[in-house]
């Protein structure tokens, strides 16, 4: 009798937690899938305003970039699905930096001199802020990493995506935004 509580304890358990994950996680892997992600013309957001340091120290403010096509993308040094994203990232950095994209990477919560290691051993050229107390983060909602935001010319968010993004992903999401 005791087994039998136990047993049905644990598929109780195991039906509610995966309740939870399929309510709060949604990893698409396909670019059909993350192209249907981009919000329409009537569902844009205005990009929540943010002013953080690079590695060098300096001051980088979001709203100064109005204007440009910015893409965010929030990550961390002992993320594995962050590193598996970064080269493809580098690729569309250098593809699109001169067509004028913007490229933002914001690392959670480490210290500048654990992802300056990080970024130079891995020769990535890209833009990295540092979101050290998380404000950012916490202001943009995410829970999980990576997340890439995509900021139109005029400051509204258009295209959010959670999850790993292969290179082909990236430019489905990005080319459409250019005139």
């Amino acid at each position: 009798m005791k087994k039998t509580w136990i047993l049905i304890g644990a598929v109780v358990a195991f039906v509610l937690l995966s309740l939870y994950v399929t309510q709060n996680y949604s990893i698409e892997t396909d670019a059909a899938a993350s192209a249907a992600e981009t919000k329409t013309e009537a569902a844009k957001e205005p990009a929540i305003d943010f002013t953080l340091k690079d590695l060098d120290g300096k001051e980088v403010t979001l709203s100064g970039l109005k204007g440009k096509l910015v893409y965010i993308n929030f990550w961390a040094t002992w993320c594995k699905w962050c590193d598996k994203e970064m080269p493809a990232l580098e690729k569309v950095y250098q593809d699109y930096k001169d067509k004028g994209l913007v490229v933002l990477s914001v690392d959670v919560g480490e210290e500048q001199g654990e992802v300056a290691k990080y970024i130079a051993e891995k020769q990535y050229h890209f833009p990295v802020i540092l979101d050290s107390d998380k404000s950012v983060t916490y202001a943009y909602g995410i829970k999980s990493i990576p997340v890439s935001i995509l900021v139109n010319v005029s400051g509204d968010v258009v295209y959010r995506r959670v999850g790993h993004m292969t290179e082909e992903e990236m430019r489905t999401a990005i080319d459409p935004l250019f005139p």
